[in-house]
């Protein structure tokens, strides 16, 4: 590797040990990332460059976690010798370095990148931590001369101060583990004398994994089995229901009493009443311990369906534990043993202690199930429809990244607008894509999505850049702070049975026009995203096509071909070869295949709009 005789100063920033400490514990280096690699696609979509980097600075190398562009060899090792570095002067001053052009700059003019990489141009921002310590540089390269203007500096600004954000979570997250094992220890020396309740109690910290009442019962069962020599033959989980019924969750649902009425009254059904003469339904009405160590001890204390209950099961003891939540018993965790057992007091703290982390888990689980009810609707609330429309047929697929919350920040939306001063049937279609992908993504969407359709109805007359420069105003206007990319299109009926499309692309990917008995083509014009500050006074364009019969137009957000280590020349290329392949098949199937094709392991939010003029 090359060497280079560092300037002291930027050695003494380069080799700062709290700087390189952070590094560290980023978890970042040569190996590709894919939210890094994700930036610096953006980075040389939005700045129109051939090479953007993910740069973070070692006291002998720069490191690539992300990239697009660079060449080889340098793109295999992903890295190169400070003796190529412009980033190194980013990170010993902490301030934006602009090159426009390399050879004729003091700072950069020797550097090897020029003959070796071929740089000429270069726009790098700092990648800080909270504590001020540049970290690298997200960094535009053009292999010509070039000037930059304002916007894309700001844009480079924007993108590199989300990247900043990312790499602080990330040491965020090492430090909650840091401060996590500090605690656990801590935990683990005020507890000696309780060896075996202390093993129990760190082992069920893997119910935070659990999202149902099986999960739940699954994780008890593995506890139970790896702290006793004599694993449990039977596990059971009864919970009090709305109904004010336990019931009863053990996959042993065959062994319910014929007569339900009976089953119900004295526990022998999957659902009975709290006053059920069982284990478990003692343990919910005493709050407390319940334990027969054989049969005979259990015999004494229950009557005959009870105990034809417990031989059915093949069990001779049986410990009932109540699951105690915020609101009280919420239920009891039973176990039981194909031999004679009996527990001790200290014994019977490790159960206790199970116990406690289930009733958790449960009440988690009844949350996470109801969010994640509630995160549906509101999704499938804000994804209406599509409308009817004589003339045309619609289709549109949507599928999140968040796969525990299954929304996100991408819409799609399609909506018949009032007869313009031309007459004939006008539709406004949109598709959208707010930064981010969770449950806040789909919040700020929620809003958009119908500020969008408002402005394009008041603006029915209108090019559709009309509409998303009121949109973007207003959303300025009211703090909304939302940035993003979207494709509006207005689609106007001829009498010829052809349709007009005029659109604006505010940095989104290009839709897809098929035309009959011609290869696929791609509508490339665009301007900048919106929600851009330093953007915001910058015109948008309009643009027209026209939609022959038998043509598709296809629409859709960047997850669809924005792939983990492949370039976004390729991700088109595989759609515009799917899309001809299945030209001829249904809109509901065409969306639905290429959803399945290309999205299958998407890491961001997908929607794909398919219009089809028959």
């Amino acid at each position: 590797m090359d060497q280079i005789a560092l300037d002291p100063a930027v050695r003494d920033a380069v080799c700062d040990p709290a700087r390189l400490r952070a590094l560290e514990q980023s978890g970042l280096g040569s190996r590709s990332d894919p939210e890094m690699e994700r930036i610096a696609t953006r980075v040389q979509r939005w700045l129109d460059v051939p090479v953007a980097l993910v740069s973070l600075v070692q006291p002998e190398q720069q490191v690539f976690p992300g990239f697009v562009g660079l060449p080889e060899p340098w793109a295999s090792r992903r890295a190169t010798p400070l003796s190529h570095s412009f980033c190194q002067h980013v990170v010993a001053s902490a301030e934006p370095l602009i090159v426009e052009n390399a050879p004729e700059h003091p700072l950069v003019r020797d550097n090897l990148a020029i003959p070796d990489l071929g740089v000429m141009a270069y726009a790098g921002m700092p990648l800080t931590d909270t504590e001020g310590h540049v970290l690298g540089s997200l960094c535009a390269i053009d292999t010509r001369p070039r000037p930059w203007t304002p916007g894309q500096i700001e844009a480079l600004r924007d993108l590199a101060w989300g990247c900043s954000v990312e790499l602080r979570l990330r040491l965020a997250r090492f430090d909650a583990e840091q401060e996590r094992a500090r605690r656990d220890l801590l935990e683990g020396d005020l507890r000696t004398s309780f060896d075996q309740s202390q093993s129990m109690l760190l082992t069920a910290q893997a119910f935070t994994r659990t999202a149902t009442v099986t999960d739940v019962r699954d994780r008890i069962s593995e506890l139970a089995s790896a702290r006793d020599v004599v694993a449990p033959s039977y596990v059971g989980i009864s919970l009090l229901g709305p109904d004010g019924r336990l019931h009863r969750y053990d996959g042993n649902s065959g062994l319910a009493a014929a007569d339900g009425t009976a089953g119900e009254a004295d526990g022998t059904s999957p659902v009975y009443r709290p006053e059920a003469d069982v284990p478990s339904a003692a343990s919910v009405r005493l709050a407390r311990i319940v334990h027969h160590g054989d049969r005979t001890d259990f015999d004494a204390a229950y009557p005959a369906p009870a105990r034809r209950l417990l031989r059915d099961l093949g069990l001779h003891s049986v410990v009932a534990v109540p699951l105690t939540g915020d609101s009280g018993v919420i239920g009891s965790m039973v176990l039981g043993w194909d031999e004679p057992r009996r527990f001790d007091p200290v014994e019977l703290l490790p159960l206790t202690t199970v116990a406690g982390f289930a009733a958790q888990a449960l009440h988690r689980a009844e949350l996470l199930q109801h969010r994640i009810g509630v995160a549906q609707q509101l999704q499938n609330a804000m994804l209406s429809p599509l409308p009817a429309v004589p003339g045309l047929v619609m289709a549109a697929r949507y599928r999140s990244a968040d796969s525990r919350e299954h929304v996100g920040g991408d819409w799609y939306d399609a909506a018949v607008l009032p007869d313009g001063p031309s007459g004939g049937r006008a539709v406004a279609v949109s598709v959208g894509d707010v930064l981010g992908h969770n449950l806040g993504a789909a919040t700020v969407m929620g809003q958009l999505r119908p500020m969008l359709r408002q402005a394009c109805w008041d603006h029915a007359g209108s090019p559709p850049s009309h509409a998303l420069a009121a949109l973007e105003s207003a959303t300025a206007g009211l703090g909304l702070g939302a940035m993003g990319t979207a494709v509006l299109a207005h689609l106007r009926a001829e009498p010829t049975g052809a349709w007009t499309v005029s659109w604006t692309n505010a940095g989104h990917p290009p839709p897809v026009v098929l035309a009959p008995g011609e290869p696929p083509r791609l509508l490339e014009e665009h301007d900048h995203l919106f929600g851009v500050a330093a953007l915001a006074s910058s015109a948008r364009h309009d643009h027209e096509v026209r939609l022959v019969p038998g043509s598709l137009l296809f629409l859709y957000s960047d997850g669809l071909v924005e792939q983990r280590g492949r370039d976004i020349d390729e991700g088109l290329d595989r759609l515009t070869t799917l899309l001809d392949r299945h030209r001829d098949v249904s809109c509901q199937r065409l969306v639905d295949v290429v959803v399945e094709r290309l999205a299958a392991d998407a890491a961001d939010d997908v929607v794909v709009l398919a219009l089809r003029i028959p």
